[in-house]
């Protein structure tokens, strides 16, 4: 139906949202760690310059140099190795603000030193402080600082965290559907009652009659035909919510008089209430549409106004008139309206502001008009001097 497809486009929307997010978090959080490398490379590199000055011309052994950049490297906080190739093609390691407690002698040392260099050097250029015929015999690798490890678990964790909401609003949306679908199977089932009780409840009173052997049998074989006629009619009615309706074509103007003539029936000789009909359109024009339905939908609404008046000399007004391909058609009372706070829930399945309301009357209207007809049924205003209904259907036909 039309809200599950609202529903289903809010998940998508919210799922490409998130992954837009999350590309966006990405490129940002790149960018953020490429400008926070660039800074440490300078950094580094000024230290590299320092070391290659030092031996080059100051003759100093490298682990002197060590000791007395040490201060200076710490104050980075960056994990660094110094590799100095020696005479047998190997590398002899030192390492600062590297956690790692292998003695200096151990066969596994080099080897976690190589794969370290090696996941640095994947990361940041290492920078060669002395060179020999262009063959690099000491370098500096260094790695990432604290900073931008952090850096680089931000959009992680700011993705889990829309992840876990995005889950709790399809919940959330998912609760909504199913509670609206209790409303709406329960309204179902409390129109249908309310429907089938007054025919029927008029059948067991003729039965009664013919089994209290009426003289007038011929007079309670008619009425029960009629009874019989509401039956199948609500059946109708019934069925074809739960199935696609076949169009054929109607007049409107004859629909809605229909409705008019059905409730003045109903209504008490005592009622002050008046339905007006008037009509800008042709006799003969026709809509396309399912006339059970729409009947069922036009009666909602009325009984909507009706239930709404509560002054002498109430009015109901109907107007039907051509907005431009399509007809309009208009319900006007002067009931005591509808609250601001209400408004937009009106068309919503179980919501009633009458004591013995089901709140189906107005979604069912709602869905046979929009989702069966492709039309439209809007609130267009109320207050306490009435309300108006504005109901536009489509294909239509002159």
């Amino acid at each position: 139906m039309r809200e599950y497809r609202k529903y289903n486009n809010i998940k998508i929307g919210l799922f490409t949202t998130i992954i837009v997010l999350a590309i966006v978090f990405f490129l940002i959080n790149s960018f953020i760690i490429n400008q926070l490398r660039d800074e440490l490379n300078k950094q580094v590199n000024t230290i590299a310059n320092i070391y290659h000055e030092k031996l080059t011309n100051e003759n100093l052994d490298s682990q002197y140099l060590l000791e007395t950049l040490l201060p200076l490297i710490n104050e980075l906080d960056v994990p660094m190795i110094i590799s100095t190739k020696i005479s047998d093609g190997t590398y002899n390691y030192q390492h600062l603000n590297i956690a790692h407690t292998l003695m200096t002698d151990s066969k596994d040392y080099n080897n976690n030193m190589k794969k370290i260099v090696l996941r640095m050097d994947s990361n940041n250029m290492p920078l060669t402080v002395v060179e020999v015929d262009d063959i690099p015999v000491i370098q500096i690798h260094y790695g990432d600082s604290i900073l931008i490890r952090n850096i680089k678990w931000i959009p992680y964790i700011e993705i889990c965290f829309a992840i876990i909401v995005l889950l709790l609003m399809i919940l959330g949306f998912n609760l909504i559907w199913a509670s609206e679908k209790n409303h709406v199977y329960v309204g179902m089932a409390k129109e249908t009652a309310h429907q089938l009780g007054t025919p029927i409840s008029s059948l067991m009173g003729w039965v009664k009659l013919l089994e209290d052997n009426s003289n007038n049998k011929g007079k309670i074989y008619s009425s029960m035909k009629k009874d019989l006629y509401k039956l199948e009619n609500i059946s109708d009615k019934f069925n074809k919510i739960g199935s696609k309706p076949k169009f054929t074509l109607i007049s409107i103007q004859s629909l809605i008089v229909d409705v008019i003539e059905y409730y003045k029936s109903k209504l008490p000789k005592s009622s002050e209430i008046a339905i007006n009909f008037e009509s800008d359109i042709k006799d003969n024009t026709k809509i396309e549409g399912d006339k059970i339905l729409l009947y069922w939908a036009f009666e909602n609404i009325i009984k909507n106004s009706i239930d709404s008046i509560r002054n002498h000399n109430g009015q109901i007004n109907i107007k039907v008139d051509g907005l431009n391909s399509k007809v309009r058609i208009l319900f006007i009372d002067n009931g005591i309206g509808i609250s601001r706070k209400n408004k937009n829930n009106i068309f919503k399945p179980g919501f009633s502001t009458k004591s013995k309301g089901w709140g189906i009357g107005l979604n069912l209207s709602k869905r046979i008009i929009e989702y069966m007809h492709k039309g439209s049924l809007k609130l267009m205003q109320s207050n306490h001097n009435g309300t108006k209904f504005e109901v536009i259907l489509n294909f239509s036909v002159s």
